[in-house]
This record gives C-alpha cells, sequence and structure tokens, in this order.
C-alpha cells in the first residue's frame, strides 16, 4: 500500500520527543504538494492517527492553527502537534525511500528528521534518520 511509509515515518515521528505529545488536543497533518498521494490516500492515513491517538485530525498549517485559536493565549505554544511531511525522495531502488520530517509544538518543541525509509520483509520501515534541527 503507498500509504505505509508516511504511516510509519508519522508514527516514529509522534514517538520522538513524546514530552511534545502531552495533553495534545489534536494533530494536524500538512503534506507539502510534491507529495505523491492522493486525497483517499492521505485519508486512510488520517482515519489511522484519529484512531491511534484519539484526537481530531486537522489539515492547517501553523498560521492557520493560530487564526483557528488551536493555540493558546499568546500563540507561542500550540494545543496540539503540527507534523509537516516536506520533501519525499524516491531512490533509484523503489525499496527505498527518503522523507523529510518535521513535529512541532512552540519554538522550544520541534523536531525536523530526514528519514530514510525501506522496504524489507514485507514491511516498510525506518532504516536511518538525521536529525536535522531539534529544540
Amino acid at each position: 500500500m503507498r500509504t505505509e511509509p508516511y504511516r510509519v515515518a508519522l508514527e516514529d515521528l509522534i514517538s520522538i520527543d513524546t514530552a511534545l505529545n502531552a495533553n495534545m488536543e489534536y494533530i494536524s497533518l500538512v503534506l507539502n504538494e510534491a507529495i505523491p498521494l492522493e486525497d483517499s490516500e492521505l485519508e486512510v492515513i488520517e482515519s489511522y492517527l484519529q484512531h491511534q491517538y484519539n484526537v481530531p485530525i486537522y489539515n492547517y498549517t501553523h498560521e492557520q492553527l493560530l487564526e483557528q485559536k488551536y493555540a493558546d493565549q499568546g500563540g507561542t505554544k500550540l494545543k496540539g502537534i503540527l507534523l509537516t511531511i516536506e520533501k519525499y525522495k524516491q531512490s533509484v531502488d523503489p525499496n527505498e525511500m527518503t522523507l523529510e520530517v518535521s513535529k512541532y509544538r512552540a519554538n522550544e518543541g520541534a523536531i525536523a528528521l530526514e528519514m530514510i525509509l525501506t522496504y524489507q520483509e514485507g514491511q516498510w520501515g525506518i532504516s536511518d534518520y538525521v536529525s536535522e534541527r531539534e529544540s
């Protein structure tokens, strides 16, 4: 299934620095236009996340979250987490891809990673990742 490597990457991203997940009221998922997923495939991922974490799933950017009042009073900390898939690079090997992903909660709570995913023994997994920035 084409959604599987993205689901695996997002699941891994959420599991990193779990302090950012504390009392999260929602997950907002934003994909760069270059990410090759159909709307129906995105819905599969959103449904999984909603079921797994029992919070609403939005597709709001940081600015939209602030406009919708999904941040604290000062607007410095989101009430949930913002997950972004920034870039996708397909390897020459069809069983390997690289995704640039980020998780944001506040200026002092953000992570950006480049994940290398590989398909082995019938499933996608993270084979390596490089922390680009963490705060």
